[in-house]
């Protein structure tokens, strides 16, 4: 317990510390320069590249400058800095809270105006992605996360959760034994970093995610999980990023190695390459989120012919399925010969399969005889 409370104090003061570094840099800018700027990475897509060499979708290295007496600059200037000292606030008091508290926390009427700091939320949330970026911490260790955790997990997996105390007291800390939790399995929590969530234990040979929480659960329900020995984990389709960091912790914590299992459509298929390479919009964090030897052995248009499935399982393509198709094939991360074959072979058959189309065989075909066939075989795709 005092090794984890000890943890997160460090964190907490090391956050603070960046957080007076940076007030004070403006400051002595605006002394020495009779200008008062803070300077940021761009986050714009003319700054995000494909990292090769380490599989993952990078930020560049372009740096912008924010001005507070810049017409254009001032008010995101302002927004940024109201969200600083919220997060200073939140750090202090050792509690954690929402993006749409701190954009209510922060928005009013500046007086003489009818101007307010923020009118959307959207607003505050870039204000805190760009200290992200400028601090070097994570929005998760400033004590803000987006809302309750939509992931969940089951397997043979220990784990220790901190959980803040309301009256700014010692927190308390929740065990969970992933073998021993009901039909929703151990929930996810917003924040999943270590100094907030603790790995105690894995027994687990792999990490299997599934796309869908429904498909989740016939995996639980089944105990693939036992079987298989393997930690099941789901983030309910496109994955928050807790769970996809709790999957990036798990491969690189425990040297597990991970599967990820998803529809056969652009959609899915993509969502497999966000846990992957990463996403656009989160280029600066993917170090952190994304799981470049991550593994795809999801559903397929190959499989409709090799599992032998009906008719009655294709799903008619339609126009914004073959344009997210098309959009896919320009991904560098997609040129693979094994992708490219896939995505020929669905747009010249027109159709797509959801996982649930394993059903068609037998309800527990899935677990039973699916997932063990291709794992047996290892047919991953990259």
């Amino acid at each position: 317990m005092e090794d984890f409370y000890s943890k997160l104090r460090k964190t907490d003061q090391a956050v603070l510390q960046k957080l007076k570094e940076w007030a004070r840099k403006i400051i002595e800018n605006a002394e020495k320069e009779r200008r008062v700027y803070m300077e940021l990475p761009v986050r714009s897509f003319s700054n995000v590249y494909f990292d090769e060499e380490q599989g993952l979708i990078q930020l560049g290295d372009r740096m912008a400058r924010r001005e507070f007496l810049n017409v254009g600059h001032a008010k995101k200037f302002l927004q940024t800095a109201l969200v600083a000292s919220a997060i200073k606030d939140l750090v202090e008091e050792g509690i954690t809270t929402s993006l749409r508290d701190v954009y209510y926390r922060i928005k009013h009427t500046i007086p003489g105006t009818k101007e307010n700091t923020v009118d959307d939320q959207r607003e505050s949330d870039k204000a805190i992605e760009d200290l992200e970026t400028m601090l070097g911490f994570v929005r998760e260790q400033l004590h803000v996360f987006s809302k309750g955790g939509k992931g969940k997990l089951a397997g043979p997996i220990e784990i220790e959760e901190i959980v803040p105390d309301p009256d700014g007291g010692r927190p308390r800390v929740v065990e969970t034994d992933g073998t021993n939790v009901g039909m929703g399995g151990w929930a996810i929590p917003p924040i999943t970093e270590p100094e907030r969530v603790q790995i105690k234990r894995v027994d687990a040979d792999f990490v299997l995610v599934v796309e869908k929480d429904a498909v989740w659960t016939r995996f639980h329900e089944d105990r693939f999980w036992d079987k298989y020995n393997c930690i099941i984990v789901t983030g309910s389709g496109q994955p928050d990023r807790p769970t996809r960091r709790l999957v990036h912790r798990l491969h690189y914590e425990f040297k597990l190695p991970v599967y990820v299992m998803t529809d056969a459509d652009p959609w899915g298929w993509y969502i497999y390459s966000v846990y992957k390479q990463g996403s656009i919009n989160l280029s600066y964090l993917s170090p952190t989120l994304a799981t470049p030897d991550a593994r795809f052995m999801g559903l397929t248009i190959s499989d409709y012919h090799e599992f032998k499935f009906g008719k009655e399982v294709k799903i008619k393509l339609n126009d914004q399925d073959r344009k997210r198709l098309k959009e896919m094939r320009r991904y560098p991360w997609f040129k693979h010969k094994e992708w490219i074959r896939e995505f020929d072979l669905m747009e010249k058959e027109g159709f797509k399969m959801e996982l649930e189309a394993t059903s068609s065989k037998y309800f527990r075909y899935i677990t039973k005889e699916y997932t063990p066939a291709k794992l047996e075989a290892k047919a991953f795709l990259p």
